[in-house]
């Protein structure tokens, strides 16, 4: 089978956890023996290249500006990139011109913010089976966030409206339209969103076990927290840093892994001057998670799937999580980890003291961390995939 891939970002071009998943899918379907290609954006000139055994068109990305760098682009420019985005004729005609050229069997989309719902039309003129990915809220918000102001978003605004009710309309054209967990998925179905499309799974990220650094000593002595992530208001840090002040001395010590920018994390450093916290900047998931014992994940927005979560547990960690978006699909409490009210550190400092006051109960998780992550493997999410390839080809 010959499968093109869309997404925003591909390697080297890294982000998020969404185009990591992109390169896991991609190099397990070619792995199989299926033919891989990749369609990606790039600031630079249209480039052809090879990555274990994966095919990449990198496209440049037409329009005002390259939106994944470091610069801070001013609100009317941020509103005119967004209003080509909606529909990019420019785009289309690249894609159009590698669908042509490569005629896959079947497009598969993850992130399309670049390329605009165009893309869906281009393969549907052109008779291919469609399958879409829904990573993030991009079709609902274009900050792709539903969170703004410190809160999470209950209904669209004026803004919102605006720039994504024309996205709504073409996702009737996708064959199969898949969740990341139910919680992204039920949420874009709530907003009329794919009423036609046929068929809905859910299918979580994958991440392969990690046999050559996993945790199988004894927990620390004082138990070893661990946050892993960017360092965004999002993420819900703070929650976390007012919650370990409420645990005893002694008893815990907390390593944050992550980078953000500049100033906010500057605030935090200020505020939270905690001998027990240690911020490690920038650091390799297999590097920094044996060295824990239990993963936080204190999100405050709705996080669509939480990959650290599945990356824990083929560490065999257990996982603190916020009762928000996706991750209570992750978290089973009691056997994989602990859920916690989103915002409240009060309740978070009770679930972190079950693990301070009951150690045991650290190793007792392992196994079910580790046989969670086995459903997880990048192996069982492909043929996952391939089943939805099939009932997409189907219907088509």
């Amino acid at each position: 089978m010959k499968i093109l891939y869309i997404s925003t970002l591909y390697t080297p071009n890294l982000v998020g956890g969404a185009e990591r998943v992109v390169q896991s899918l991609a190099e397990n379907m070619a792995a199989a023996g299926h033919e891989a290609i990749v369609l990606s954006a790039t600031p630079h000139k249209n480039t052809v290249n090879w990555v274990n055994g994966v095919k990449i068109h990198y496209i440049h990305l037409k329009n005002i500006y390259w939106p994944y760098g470091e610069k801070v682009n001013a609100a009317p420019a941020k509103a005119l990139w967004h209003a080509f985005d909606t529909y990019n004729p420019w785009m289309t005609r690249e894609v159009v011109r590698i669908l042509r050229l490569e005629r896959p069997d079947l497009v598969h989309t993850h992130l399309i913010a670049g390329f605009s719902c165009l893309t869906w039309r281009a393969a549907k003129r052109l008779g291919m089976p469609l399958v879409h990915t829904l990573h993030d809220y991009y079709l609902l918000c274009p900050r792709s966030t539903m969170f703004r102001d410190g809160r999470n978003c209950g209904t669209q605004c004026v803004q919102c409206q605006l720039y994504t009710r024309p996205r709504r309309k073409p996702t009737n054209l996708v064959d199969a339209v898949v969740g990341v967990s139910s919680a992204i998925l039920r949420r874009h179905l709530e907003f009329g969103y794919f009423d036609a499309t046929p068929h809905k799974p859910v299918i979580y990220n994958p991440y392969p076990l990690a046999s050559s650094t996993l945790r199988s000593d004894a927990p620390s002595v004082p138990i070893q927290f661990g946050f892993l992530g960017r360092l965004d208001p999002t993420k819900g840090l703070e929650v976390l840093l007012e919650a370990v002040r409420r645990l005893p001395q002694g008893s815990w010590r907390l390593k944050v892994g992550g980078r953000g920018p500049a100033g906010y994390e500057s605030h935090l450093r200020a505020k939270y001057k905690i001998p027990e916290v240690d911020f490690v900047g920038y650091v390799d998931p297999d590097s920094f998670l044996p060295e824990i014992d239990v993963l936080v994940v204190p999100s405050v927005w709705q996080e669509p799937a939480g990959r650290v979560i599945i990356e824990a547990y083929a560490h065999g960690i257990a996982v603190v999580g916020a009762r928000i978006g996706g991750i209570p699909e992750l978290v089973e409490e009691g056997r994989t980890g602990s859920l916690f009210t989103p915002g409240n550190s009060d309740d978070l400092a009770r679930q972190m003291r079950k693990f301070t006051d009951h150690p045991t109960i650290i190793d007792g998780m392992r196994l079910g961390c580790l046989e969670r992550a086995e459903l997880l493997s990048p192996e069982s999410i492909a043929e996952q995939y391939l089943t939805v390839y099939a009932e997409a080809s189907a219907k088509a």
